[in-house]
């Protein structure tokens, strides 16, 4: 017989009614419920090291990244339409597709 096989106590435990516990022990044993905003102030997060150190590491070079963009001298050629000409041969194709007017 397994020490947990018991059916004296099975039997005793299906046949037992518990009465109704108080409110108050919701609140002693869950705590009191906080709201969001405090959680965002005084919350944590637990995570692994390296999730941590790989975020950190993908948030540093995003920052040079930005860093070294807004750094970097402007072009030294601008663009000029002195030279544009507008095209000559203007060829329309007009294809009907599943938004045909009807």
């Amino acid at each position: 017989m397994e020490p947990t096989d018991d059916p004296k106590l099975s039997k005793l435990l299906r046949e037992w009614q518990v009465s109704g516990a108080p409110a108050s022990l919701d609140a002693r044993v869950l705590g009191a419920r906080k709201g969001w905003w405090r959680f965002l102030l005084t919350g944590s997060i637990r995570i692994p090291v390296p999730v941590g150190v790989a975020i950190a590491a993908i948030l540093l070079m995003m920052a040079t990244a930005l860093v070294r963009q807004r750094a970097a001298p402007p072009p030294a050629s601008t663009l000029s339409l002195v030279s544009f000409r507008p095209a000559q041969d203007l060829n329309v194709r007009v294809m009907g597709g599943n938004y045909e007017a009807r």
